[in-house]
Order: structure tokens, then C-alpha cells, then sequence
């Protein structure tokens, strides 16, 4: 945090040789709006807009990596980039359907889906888990001539936010 008119005199009486500043208190709303600052035009500030990401490039990019990641996510169930996903990103499995389960981040949850598959005779072919402070993520691989019996039990599972067939 800075006073940019105290920086300013700072900067012109010589008691600091120079500044680089990225976030001003009031930034451009949109392309070729004014913008405005006391430290324009002063030979030792380097001035740089902190909305670098509004650029067309920037948001192109931003454009294919958010692609990206929701294709990788749809077909495959990979969660690598998310903020809110604990991340995971898995080969697939062949000759099995994987299903993907987020559940609150509380102890057992796992023994669950584990005990509730085990007791119904269905075999888990791969599981991926993965967690953060709130929320955790399993991803798991199974008989496929199982997999719609295993996508209803997981359901059921206490602290189950959502489950999903993938394929």
C-alpha cells in the first residue's frame, strides 16, 4: 500500500531513485478507457497494468486452457487446474466404466465407498483419491458389467456432494 502523490514527491525530490507499480486504486474499466495516475510522465516509474489479462491475447489464451481443462475433466475425469477439486489426472482404464465421487473431506468417507463396493462384490479395478481442507475426490475404476450397481451405492455414500458415471 502506498500514497502514490507521497511516492511521487518521494520520486522528484530524489529521496528514491525509481518505482515499478502494477495496481493502481482505480484501473481502466475496459480497452482505451482513461487512465490516469500522479506517477505518469516521470522519467524513473515504470507504469504496468495490472489487467494484463484483459488483453484479447490473454483472453484467447485463457479461452483454450479453460477448454482444456473441461475437456479433460469431462473424458477423463482429470481435475488438474481446478480451485476447487482437490487435482488428479489419471490414464484411462481399459474394459472397465470409471466413476468419479466428491464428497466432503471428513475421515471415513473412503472406508465407505471401499466397505459398500467390497460388500457387494464389486471389484475396484483403480482408485485415485486426492483431498483438500473441504472437499475430496475419488476417482475410481470398475467392472464395467458392474459400474451402473457401483455408481448407485457410491451415491448413497454419506457426505457424497456428487457422483458421477464417466464412461
Amino acid at each position: 500500500m502506498v500514497n502514490l502523490e507521497d511516492l511521487k514527491d518521494a520520486l522528484v525530490s530524489g529521496q528514491l531513485s525509481g518505482a515499478a507499480i502494477d495496481v493502481f486504486p482505480v484501473e481502466p474499466e475496459k480497452n482505451g478507457a482513461a487512465f490516469s495516475t500522479p506517477l505518469q510522465k516521470l522519467p524513473n516509474v515504470i507504469l504496468t497494468p495490472h489487467i494484463g489479462g484483459s488483453t484479447e491475447e490473454a483472453q484467447f489464451n485463457i479461452g483454450l486452457d479453460v477448454s482444456a481443462k473441461m475437456l479433460n475433466y469431462l473424458e477423463k475425469g482429470a481435475s488438474f487446474g481446478s480451485h476447487t477439486i482437490p487435482a488428479i489426472s489419471i490414464p484411462a482404464v481399459e474394459n472397465t466404466h470409471r466413476i468419479l465421487h466428491v464428497h466432503a473431506n471428513v475421515p471415513g468417507v473412503l472406508s465407505a465407498i471401499n466397505t459398500a463396493l467390497s460388500q457387494n462384490k464389486i471389484n475396484i479395478l483403480g482408485q485415485y483419491l486426492k483431498t483438500n481442507e473441504a472437499i475430496g475426490y475419488v476417482v475410481l475404476d470398475v467392472d464395467s458389467e458392474l459400474s451402473q450397481e457401483a455408481f448407485a451405492l457410491l451415491k448413497e455414500v454419506p457426505h457424497t456432494i456428487k457422483t458421477r458415471l464417466l464412461y
